[in-house]
């Protein structure tokens, strides 16, 4: 029998993998093949490791056979060589330096023909087998590799940024662009009030209106949990969450939206909405990305309570009166946005929110009366009224924020009875334009 072949791939790195690959029929040289594809550094999985410990020795048999007048018999034997570092070949696919692989071909005496082709399998460490197959999907293993690197999954999505989201979707761009002008256009100027929360009476006296939308973003118990130095050992408890009057400050409708962690806040959040007597309507979810080098630490944070790795935070959406899509076009615009945020952790210690919260809500909630509890200096933002602690000052007068919602007899608007009437002092208003390009519901037809 002829010595097989031995062949470089291309693109391999010095020292790669040798791929040995010559065809047989029954024990005689035939005509030859070129040699499988195999995987090099430019195209390998992202859990390769540089530098693996040597594993054991794999090796795997095929056989086929041709049919015919004499049918022959071809077999195939793959073998992996123990190394260092993880390779493939046609015939090994194992954590090793070296892999061969063979094709057999059996002849008859009437064209009958057999392959067979074999493939060898080794061990890493003693432990569990790997195969780097592109067939199997490794080369999209990033759980594994999040344990490899401290890289979240999360990080590898394409077009979660804001500038590039919409550059497929021209006609949803141009409605983004139009409803955040418009709502920049007449938003109020941002108020701030420096306050504790466990002290100040909510209310219309305080505040001198009701509110369309309260963004919620209480200190948890889990925040401490994860990083003391959130708020310097601060938090809250649930029940002294759902104490405070938000019922008290909300219009009808209205919308809540809480923060609520990804631990015990998802239960007692359900509780806090339907005290302040709110429905749950939607979860929105901030998976949260660790791509900037300094923040990798933050994957492995540990919390006593969980058993899973947290990388995501929900915040609840509760809904206070009653609201139809396809008639209450000027009270909410639905289906502009999703669930779903993607953006970068905070660093550690911080219980920043995304600030695609705040769009999210301004083009959803068409009423202009926002309000932002727990705030800090970084949640000041025109159009909304921020109240915290952890303010730096105040700025807040009840008069002059009233003041921008008046109706054409002076008076600060409060509708609490039904649904507002379109061009309502506090709603924002749309344009022929923004009418044309958002989603709508189709209308509904009563049944006589």
């Amino acid at each position: 029998m002829m010595e097989p072949h031995m062949m470089m791939e291309p693109g391999m790195m010095e020292g790669g993998p040798i791929m040995m690959d010559g065809p047989m029929m029954g024990g005689m040289m035939s005509h030859g093949r070129p040699p499988r594809p195999m995987m090099g550094h430019h195209n390998r999985p992202p859990n390769f490791p540089g530098n693996m410990p040597p594993g054991d020795m794999g090796m795997g048999m095929g056989m086929g056979m041709g049919m015919g007048g004499m049918p022959g018999m071809g077999m195939g034997i793959g073998m992996g060589l123990p190394g260092p570092a993880m390779h493939g070949g046609d015939g090994g696919n194992v954590p090793s330096d070296l892999a061969f692989g063979f094709d057999g071909f059996g002849g008859g005496d009437f064209g009958g023909r057999g392959r067979g082709r074999g493939r060898g399998r080794g061990r890493f460490g003693g432990g569990r087998n790997i195969s780097v197959g592109p067939s199997r999907g490794d080369q999209n293993d990033y759980c594994q590799h999040f344990v490899d690197t401290g890289q979240r999954p999360q990080n590898f999505l394409r077009d979660t940024h804001l500038t590039d989201r919409y550059e497929e979707y021209p006609k949803l761009k141009e409605l983004i662009v139009r409803k955040d002008d418009l709502v920049a256009v007449r938003a109020s100027p941002p108020y701030y009030l420096k306050a504790d929360l466990k002290e100040l009476k909510l209310s219309v006296e305080t505040f001198g209106t009701k509110f369309d939308a309260v963004l919620i973003d209480p200190p948890w118990e889990e925040y401490l949990r994860r990083a003391p130095s959130v708020t310097d050992g601060v938090s809250w408890t649930w029940q002294e969450i759902m104490a405070l009057e938000i019922e008290a400050i909300t219009d009808s409708p209205s919308f809540v939206f809480l923060w609520c962690g990804s631990a015990e806040g998802l239960d007692a959040g359900r509780h806090c909405l339907k005290k302040w007597g709110f429905r749950r309507c939607e979860d929105i979810c901030w998976i949260k990305t660790n791509k900037d080098p300094q923040r990798k630490a933050l994957a492995m944070r540990p919390d006593a309570q969980s058993v899973l790795q947290h990388t995501k935070e929900h915040c609840l959406m509760g809904i206070k009166g009653t609201v139809r899509r396809s008639a209450d076009g000027h009270i909410i615009h639905a289906n502009i946005d999703t669930d779903i945020i993607v953006s970068e952790e905070p660093p550690l210690g911080s219980t920043q929110k995304p600030e695609e919260m705040y769009q999210v809500i301004e083009r959803f909630v068409m009423g202009r009366r926002r309000l932002e509890l727990f705030g800090q200096d970084h949640n000041i933002r025109p159009g909304w009224v921020t109240v915290g602690q952890d303010l730096s000052g105040s700025n807040f007068n009840p008069q002059a924020f009233g003041g921008h919602f008046t109706g054409p007899d002076g008076s600060v608007y409060i509708h609490t009875n039904s649904r507002p009437p379109p061009g309502a002092p506090h709603l924002l208003g749309t344009t022929d334009e923004i009418e044309m390009l958002r989603p709508k519901s189709p209308p509904r037809h009563d049944k006589k």
